[in-house]
């Protein structure tokens, strides 16, 4: 793994001017998703030369594994909450101990998650009625992936918890290491390259396995050992049901609207998937791009949330308040700039993915341009509810993010798709509007101030 070192947390937080601080928060957090959007591109790059059915098994598989994810990262940000806004009270002691608790917490979850995980996707993926052939390779992928989630799930605590003391550099590191070995691993594993096993869609999963656990490893230990300022103790990861319960309070919502989020993107793949195969690998191609190009604001929506919190703790909530619209106004400047540039070269960029396809091409291009001016406003939207989780206002961030998919894009989709003259293209116009509506209310909902409130005494 990467040299890590001691003394990474970023000074200013609290005080001094905002934009520098925002930046040298975000900037790690941005490559973070970057690297780790990275190797999601790489398994899609590889698969989509074994063929559109490989694309679609792991399209099918997205939501499945995102719903599993959503249940422990959620829980992760009540511990990002926390620590951020004791070290903004000035007291590490208690940062220490919610990390410590945060930690024995979600192990203990992933444990189960994996284990039901396991043994429930067949069915789960028969629930979204793919083709038999991508009802196979799915499943495989699924099960791989549930047997390495405590590794995955260790390695999302470590970089909440490191996040909110405020070191985003670090969990970068670790993050480098673990996306070029996954990145390296996907060939060898999918197609059999050397001594390798030709696991075709499954080499996928077992090189997402492999990375992670390593970088789960190497980040842990560094808790363990208080390297990065924060200490984990094993005395202390003993259930304390009063801190568990403060976790829970914060942390379910926040898993909730993961969770809920997930559903929605299942509910829609099932949607897509009355389309075919190729509608299917058109609509996982421009998910993709969609989720490369808001990594900007999920960087500055992750700086945001220490930068809130932190302020918060240390009773500055007119910083907080300015460090959110400046963060805002970024996000939307970055990815409508991010927007137009997909627009313009959209079958160019699908044709990447799904080398020889043409009608899963021309739909992935009018998926990307049917999306790309509306980028902007998720962007503000993640920003905002970056914020209201900084503050521990994590029913506030579950019901935007919920509404902007279950209440519009959803819906909408079903009913443009099927009961106009749309058709496909219906599905592309619901995901545009549901990031316009969800970023517009959000904004508004944040100028009411009504998200101020302190979590630490």
């Amino acid at each position: 793994m990467a040299q890590l070192n001691r003394g990474t947390q970023v000074e200013g937080i609290t005080d001094g001017p905002i934009l520098p601080v925002l930046l040298k928060l975000s900037w790690p957090i941005v490559f973070s998703n970057l690297l780790q959007t990275a190797y999601n591109v790489a398994d899609t790059f590889w698969l989509g030369r074994l063929g559109d059915f490989a694309v679609a098994a792991i399209s099918v598989s997205f939501p499945i594994i995102f719903l599993f994810v959503s249940l422990g990262a959620g829980l992760t940000i009540a511990g990002t909450a926390l620590v951020a806004q004791y070290i903004g009270a000035e007291r590490p002691e208690r940062a220490d101990y919610i990390a410590s608790q945060t930690l024995g917490f979600v192990a203990a979850l992933s444990l189960v998650l994996s284990i039901l995980g396991y043994f429930l996707s067949a069915r789960i993926v028969a629930l979204l009625g793919p083709e038999p052939a991508v009802m196979l390779e799915a499943t495989a992928y699924l099960r791989t992936w549930f047997i390495g989630i405590p590794f995955i799930f260790g390695f999302f605590v470590f970089q909440a918890l490191v996040k909110g003391y405020g070191d985003t550099i670090n969990p970068m590191k670790v993050m480098i290491a673990a996306v070029v070995l996954n990145i390296i691993l996907d060939p060898f594993l999918i197609f059999g390259w050397g001594f390798f096993p030709a696991l075709g869609v499954q080499g996928a999963a077992v090189a997402t396995v492999v990375s992670r656990g390593l970088a789960s490893v190497a980040g842990l230990a560094l808790l363990f050992r208080g390297t990065l300022g924060l200490k984990v103790t094993p005395r202390h990861m003993i259930p304390d049901l009063a801190t568990i319960s403060r976790i829970v309070k914060i942390g379910v919502p926040a898993a909730a609207e993961q969770s809920m989020k997930a559903v929605g993107i299942t509910i829609m793949t099932g949607i897509v998937v009355a389309f075919g195969t190729p509608t299917l690998a058109a609509f996982g191609v421009g998910n993709r791009i969609s989720s490369v190009v808001f990594l900007p604001s999920l960087g500055l929506a992750q700086a945001t949330t220490t930068m809130v919190g932190q302020n918060l703790g240390a009773r500055r909530e007119d910083r907080a308040e300015r460090a959110t619209y400046l963060s805002a106004g970024i996000a939307f400047g970055t990815l409508t700039l991010f927007g137009l540039f997909t627009f313009a070269f959209s079958r160019q960029i699908a044709a990447i993915f799904l080398p020889g396809e043409a009608e899963a091409i021309a739909l992935a291009s009018a998926y990307i341009r049917a999306v790309a001016f509306s980028y902007g406003f998720l962007g503000v939207l993640n920003v905002q509810n970056g914020a209201f989780r900084g503050a521990g206002r994590t029913i506030t961030a579950m019901v935007f993010a919920v509404m902007s998919l279950l209440g519009f894009r959803v819906p909408l989709a079903y009913l443009l798709s099927r009961f106009t003259g749309l058709g496909v293209d219906g599905l592309w116009y619901a995901v545009a509007i549901g990031n316009f509506l969800g970023g517009s209310l959000s904004f508004w909902w944040f100028t009411l101030g009504r998200w101020k409130q302190r979590l630490v005494e």
